[in-house]
């Protein structure tokens, strides 16, 4: 149980914004929130990797000196987040034979380093979390095995490769402002950490994380990780095609996009299956329903290009591309097996959920529930963390907390920086490709 007084700070490298969250933890497990802060990337990170070390560094001292003036102290440590469109995850699954007696930490090491035989391969870095291991005594899940009797150990781990070059320039950017990579989750997971309550990751969901650049999904069900993934796409997509086709500026396309977002007359379209496939394009012939076009008046359009723009034409950008980008989630689950787990449907997290009508697009798409996730299981939230694009920063800090008790009961060797050891007896193989 995290001591009464347990700081954690935590740091999510955006390519919109950086972010910042310390957390306090209490003898009753309530996480408080004490400060936040946030900066412009302005292109800093691109999906998952750092593309200017000058910018990312003045974007996270300016994130850490907000939310550490707001909590009025400084944290020497951060759990970050590693994500990237060229990660690859695998869930493997490892045993060791009990012979009756009481599970202790060299029974769990020995299925752990069966787990994760085979796992390695040039330029990756293997990250698995405390977070994403499960227990098993003779196939009876179980939250923490030691001292339990049985027959044989089983551990189910999730690990994902990602290329060095994300962790070691993450942890040069760190190390910049006089700070320290204490651990690191995959970001997917930490998204779904921030915003599922027990009973989704029961029941089955998905997690959409619609960041700029990458989007990435975690497939919970019977409270276990089914499969992550990371997209090489995001909500830029939708930005980029609204600026093209308008020829107006980023900036402005983006401020359009959030201000309209996808219009509810072209979802009630696409939900009649006589008139609009998901499959099909929405014709010209729709805007003759419509007894009036408005026009939008334009702030950044190019020489010589119009200066308004038919508010139909902005609708329809933003409802094809955004259409487009669900599909492909969708289809990636259809091969994948997994649609039949969405008993909870969709929830959409990172900064493109809240395009307006964003949830209700998912829903037609999958034909399930969808949601707009914000952060879950925290004390007190300040409003402006209460909000899709906070929610893997939130995972993080729950992360952080998990870490600290695991390494304070012995399960995990604190290093400076990142993780020496996921267990003390392992010692070289984790030593050497672990953090």
């Amino acid at each position: 149980m995290a001591r009464r007084g347990d700081i954690v700070g935590a740091v999510d490298f955006g390519s919109r914004d950086v972010r910042v969250l310390i957390g306090q933890k209490g003898y009753d497990g309530a996480i408080t929130i004490l400060g936040h802060g946030m900066a412009p990337g302005r292109g800093c990170v691109m999906q998952g990797v750092i593309q200017d070390h000058g910018a990312a560094q003045r974007a996270l001292k300016q994130a850490l000196v907000m939310a550490e003036k707001e909590a009025g102290t400084k944290v020497p440590k951060l759990i970050c987040g590693m994500n990237g469109s060229t990660v690859e995850s695998h869930i493997r699954e490892g045993r060791a034979q009990l012979d009756k007696e009481s599970v202790d930490l060299r029974h769990m090491e020995e299925a752990l380093e069966m787990a994760s035989r085979n796992i390695l391969a040039p330029g990756k870095k293997v990250c698995s979390s405390i977070s994403s291991q499960e227990w098993y005594v003779d196939d009876m899940r179980v939250s923490d095995p030691i001292g339990i009797r049985g027959s044989v150990l089983k551990t189910r781990v999730h690990f994902a490769l990602l290329p060095s070059v994300i962790e070691d320039n993450i942890n040069t950017v760190v190390e910049s402002q006089g700070r320290e990579v204490e651990d690191v989750i995959y970001v997917p997971i930490a998204g779904a950490m921030g915003c599922l309550t027990p009973e989704d990751m029961e029941l089955g969901v998905c997690v959409v994380d619609m960041g700029r650049s990458t989007c990435g999904i975690s497939i919970y069900r019977d409270r276990r990780i089914l499969q992550t993934h990371s997209f090489e796409w995001g909500g830029f997509h939708i930005t980029r095609d609204v600026a093209a086709g308008l020829q107006i500026s980023f900036e402005e396309a983006l401020e359009l996009i959030l201000e309209y977002g996808i219009a509810e007359s072209l979802l009630r379209q696409m939900s009649d299956s006589n008139v609009y496939q998901l499959e099909g394009t929405t014709g010209r012939a729709f805007a003759a329903e419509r007894e009036q076009t408005a026009h939008i008046k334009l702030k950044s359009a190019v020489r010589g290009a119009p200066s308004v723009a038919d508010r139909y034409d902005l609708e329809m950008i933003i409802f094809e591309r955004a259409k487009e980008l669900m599909n492909a989630i969708y289809d990636h689950l259809d091969r994948k097996n997994h649609l039949d787990n969405l008993i909870r449907g969709i929830v959409l997290i990172g900064g493109s959920a809240g395009i307006n009508n964003m949830d209700a697009l998912a829903t037609s798409v999958f034909q399930a529930p969808a949601r707009v996730g914000v952060p879950d299981g925290i004390d007190v939230l300040p409003p402006h963390v209460a909000s899709p694009e906070w929610v893997p920063g939130v995972g993080m800090l729950k992360h952080g907390f998990d870490y600290r008790d695991a390494v304070r009961s012995g399960r995990i060797e604190r290093q400076r920086g990142f993780v020496g050891g996921i267990f003390h007896g392992i010692g070289g193989f984790f030593g050497k490709y672990f953090f």
